[in-house]
């Protein structure tokens, strides 16, 4: 993998380079010079890189349906117990 330093020539007889994940947020422009075996010198061809921060973008929570609930079809009134005697003391008998 390739480190790239602004103003520092990477020099490589690989067909491919690998870029590091080090750069920083912003434009940078690198350029690309092809020397033959026999020391001919290829016309420099230049490509800009943007890298930027990441964007998170936050899916806001779904809402919960809740089905509506039905009231009996049918309301019964109904008496309401009789409250119970009191026991009796062992003294009362």
């Amino acid at each position: 993998m390739t480190t790239f330093v602004k103003g520092r020539t990477v020099e490589t007889a690989e067909p491919v380079v690998v870029v590091d994940a080090g750069l920083s947020v912003g434009t940078h422009r690198f350029q690309l010079v092809v020397v033959s075996n026999d020391g001919r010198r290829s016309a420099p061809e230049a490509v800009d890189v943007v890298v930027s921060r990441p964007l998170v973008v936050e899916t806001p929570p779904r809402p919960t349906l809740i089905r509506p609930t039905r009231a009996p079809a049918e309301v019964r009134k109904t008496r309401a117990p009789k409250p119970a005697k009191p026991a009796k003391s062992r003294s009362e008998t």
